[in-house]
């Protein structure tokens, strides 16, 4: 009515005067054909951009990528799982069938990129139609070789129907993958075998309540017996630990004369390497090697016979003193090396092997010394024979 009134006032309804009775109406029909005119466009616009949105819409999407099989009827490329389109995998195959489905798939494929068109795209995987890089459908592919069936809910009239079926029928004809098993036969073989598993566990239940009943009345009627040998046990532990403690006392005692006379060997060596050591020391007169020469033992000779008698029983002298023994013993040798003072030997040299030997005999004395300390400290030299 605003336009009207703008009409009116610029006078563009006297124009039309010879057609005029109501200037109310003749505005109105004036407006109708602007009007029209905008509507006409309006539409033509808005069905162009919906034809153009339909026709991207409809427009594939095309991917392509490196994938590997999971399975017969799916793939993973990256972290990303996709599903073949229009076959549906079998559950529960056998092993061996499984894997060589996946080793099927991943043939085709042989390791080049696989081209996919996305049907439809779900929280955690893709559905799409996939080719390899000769253009082989991998869906298709699967059914031939009988790994996988046809999902006919999704091929139900596209073009791919009657091609998918046929060759899930041939598959089928040629027994081929999953239609080379007898699952008529594997069900009464299942049956077979539940038979025989229930037959099996019964007879072993009562086979075990029989053992079970016998094993009782045997344990009642030998409980006295049990009772007796065990009292008898207990007897002859102790009679073995009085034994024991006598062959302990025997070990500990021919150890300890033992190391007793292997210190006073160790002593006496001491007494002449040291008085020996002295003298090469002494200013005041010239080493006796240096004349006639010398001959220097380095360690003195010892024995170790009751030791090797009785390694099997050193245990009885608990953990601590049987290591220290076994330790000290392992410093003896019965048949000691020897060294020959030259007289062209030099005097530092001649002194520094006295010495060392001197050392290494007042170590041996002092551990001699703790074995003896440790054997009177824990009374084991005081044990009745």
């Amino acid at each position: 009515m605003l336009l009207c009134e703008l009409i009116n006032r610029f006078k563009l309804i006297d124009k039309f005067k010879s057609r005029v009775v109501n200037p109310g109406k003749n505005c109105l029909r004036v407006m109708r054909l602007p009007f029209f005119v905008f509507v006409v466009i309006a539409a033509l616009l808005l069905g162009t951009n919906l034809h153009a949105f339909a026709q991207d819409s409809e427009k594939p999407k095309i991917f392509s990528t490196k994938m590997r099989a999971l399975d017969a009827g799916s793939l993973l490329a990256g972290d990303t799982k996709i599903l073949l389109w229009g076959v549906r995998s079998i559950d529960n195959l056998p092993v061996l069938l499984a894997e060589k489905a996946r080793i099927a798939l991943d043939d085709v494929i042989a390791g080049k990129d696989v081209k996919c068109e996305l049907k439809t795209r779900f929280e955690d995987y893709l559905l799409a139609q996939c080719v390899n890089s000769n253009d082989q459908d991998l869906g298709l592919l699967m059914i031939q070789e009988g790994f996988v069936s046809v999902e006919r809910g999704l091929v139900y009239g596209s073009v791919f129907e009657k091609p998918y079926l046929q060759a899930e029928q041939k598959a089928r004809n040629e027994k081929v993958g999953i239609w080379s098993i007898d699952h008529s036969s594997a069900s009464q073989n299942a049956i077979f075998k539940g038979s025989w598993l229930l037959i099996v566990v019964v007879v072993l239940f009562i086979a075990i309540m029989t053992a079970f009943g016998i094993l009782t009345i045997i344990i009642m009627r030998g409980f006295e017996k049990v009772i007796e040998a065990q009292n008898l046990n207990i007897e002859m532990l102790g009679r073995e630990r009085v034994l024991k403690n006598k062959e302990r006392a025997v070990v500990v005692s021919m150890l300890s004369s033992e190391i007793k006379a292997n210190k006073s060997k160790i002593e006496a060596y001491l007494v002449v390497y040291e008085e020996m050591l002295a003298d090469l020391r002494n200013p005041q007169r010239q080493p006796k090697y240096k004349k006639t020469g010398d001959i220097l033992q380095k360690q003195p000779a010892l024995e170790r016979a009751v030791f090797d008698r009785n390694t099997d029983k050193i245990d009885v002298l608990g953990d601590e003193l049987s290591s220290e023994v076994i330790h000290f013993y392992a410093r003896i040798k019965t048949k000691p090396d020897y060294v020959n003072l030259e007289p062209n030997m030099p005097l530092d040299e001649a002194i520094a092997l006295v010495q060392r030997s001197v050392e290494n005999a007042k170590r041996m004395n002092k551990i001699a010394d703790n074995l003896i300390d440790s054997f009177n400290d824990g009374g084991l030299l005081f044990d009745d024979l």
